[in-house]
């Protein structure tokens, strides 16, 4: 058999899948990120521009920070970052000068290696980001192809994706991406040989296919069986159900089937009981294997997609509505023309189904993302667009407008805007993110109690006058003592 390496997604993918983007904070990822490094991953995939959303909104941290206390512990392991291209944060298109600013940031903070997967099989769009992330800095690109099934996604369509994107000198392989885990064994065994003899110049690399079926276990161990060299897995509890396969039970299978599979089981486990303590003190659910579900291939919605969405509506009180929001997806898919049910489309699919079902009728609201979808901002849809939606669409004021295609924007305007002298970093959240949830998360930086305490303790270890220090709110005390040389304490 064969050599086969690991990508490890619980902090990104598992993040998203199982706990809705919002579980992983940056003391998380410093407490995991060693023994993580220990296990011996080809790559630690660790964000997506969602997860740098979440760090600022929900926990108020600096994504930034968050990335570069990786950086630091990964001494060995590369970390990766997928992109879907066209956007960064917001659900609409982004500028150009902001999507290489972001990259650019990305590269500096530790960041090595992108996943590139255009949701429209824009290949033309996939190669110019590549192009991008190369001239930035990074230093391994990986293009996509995305799996899913509609009467459009053919074998012979994604073969014909991945010549087009073959053709780029800018990308060092190819991934087969599964974000609903609809893949299966059988169609692994047609479809694996055909992307390979349709990629002349660079090889199928990887596999990512989510566990949401029950299938992807198997579906990875054929995968190997067919040449693919490198297999994504996630950690519990952060693997299984809507996440992917479980790290060591996949390693075990892989080893049972004769391929060689060079990991530490020590550090995989010390790593996994880290993330299940963390887990249980924020009562954060753990991923279980999925019995086999048959909708799954009606409405293609991801796992993460399902868990934000039951997460959003439950914020606004609204949690008994998700299934018939998951129900209404299948004739908004069809209805937009087949796009594929990753990000961002699939959270634009199940907006346009919330607000179908909440109103009470079809179409009677259609987002604005919706309408520049329509419009063609992200290039042509794989299908036709039902006629009357579109026509309802596209006489819109926004529908009206000519789509834009990211270059009227540069970097001395976004500087203009938001200040001359901000670091690369704050430019970067002020251009995506409202400005309330910059500023809270900014203020929150100067207060926080383990900054504060962060400090405290390297002035005292700098000091070499002062031996002891001491804190104080009025109700708490807190007091550290520096013991000086040669003495000794009594236990």
């Amino acid at each position: 058999m064969s050599t086969i390496d690991l990508v490890d997604v619980s902090l990104r993918d598992g993040n998203q899948s199982i706990w809705g983007a919002t579980g992983v904070t940056t003391r998380m990822v410093e407490g995991v990120m060693p023994n993580l490094d220990r296990t011996g991953y080809r790559t630690i995939e660790l964000a997506t521009s969602t997860i740098l959303a979440t760090a600022v909104r929900y926990h108020r941290e600096d994504p930034f920070e968050r990335l570069r206390v990786a950086r630091d512990r990964a001494r060995s392991t590369q970390l990766g970052f997928l992109t879907t291209g066209k956007r960064f944060i917001t659900f609409h298109r982004t500028p150009d000068a902001v999507l290489e600013l972001a990259y650019s940031v990305l590269a500096r903070n530790g960041i090595t290696k992108m996943w590139v997967i255009d949701p429209m099989h824009d290949m033309e769009s996939a190669a110019k980001i590549a192009a991008m992330a190369k001239r930035v800095g990074f230093e391994e690109v990986i293009g996509g192809i995305c799996y899913t099934t509609s009467p459009v996604h053919t074998d012979a369509y994604f073969a014909d994706k991945a010549r087009q994107l073959d053709a780029s000198e800018d990308i060092d392989g190819f991934y087969l991406k599964d974000p609903s885990g609809l893949l299966t064994p059988d169609v692994v065994r047609h479809l694996i040989p055909q992307l390979q003899q349709a990629m002349q110049r660079h090889p199928l690399r990887e596999i990512h296919s989510h566990a949401t079926t029950g299938l992807a276990p198997i579906t990875l161990l054929e995968a190997a069986d067919l040449g693919v060299p490198t297999l994504h897995c996630a950690l519990p509890p952060l693997a299984n159900g809507a996440s992917h396969p479980e790290a060591q039970r996949l390693v075990a299978n892989l080893r049972a089937r004769g391929h060689e599979v060079d990991v530490d089981l020590d550090a995989m486990a010390r790593a996994s009981a880290y993330l299940r303590r963390q887990a249980k003190i924020k009562n954060l659910p753990a991923g279980s294997p999925s019995e086999y579900d048959e909708a799954f291939y009606r409405h293609n919605i991801p796992g993460g997609v399902q868990s934000t969405t039951r997460r959003q509506l439950a914020e606004i009180r609204q949690e008994h509505l998700f299934d018939a929001v998951i129900e209404e997806s299948v004739q908004v898919r069809e209805d937009l023309g087949w796009p594929i049910v990753m990000t961002p489309f699939a959270q634009y699919i199940v907006t346009q189904a919330t607000l179908n079902v909440m109103t009470g009728e079809r179409y009677k609201q259609v987002a604005d993302e919706v309408i520049d979808l329509i419009r063609g901002d992200f290039g042509p849809l794989p299908g036709e667009v039902d006629p009357a939606l579109k026509d309802r669409a596209l006489n819109t004021e926004r529908g009206r407008q000519q789509p834009d295609d990211g270059q009227s924007v540069t970097l001395k305007d976004l500087r203009h805007r938001f200040g001359e002298t901000l670091s690369d970093e704050e430019l970067l959240l002020r251009a995506v993110m409202p400005h309330e949830q910059v500023d809270a998360m900014y203020a929150a930086q100067k207060t926080a109690p383990a900054r504060t305490l962060k400090t405290l303790l390297t002035a005292l270890d700098r000091s070499k006058k002062s031996t002891s220090i001491s804190i104080s709110d009025g109700n708490t005390s807190l007091s550290l003592q520096r013991e000086a040389p040669g003495t000794e304490t009594t236990p």
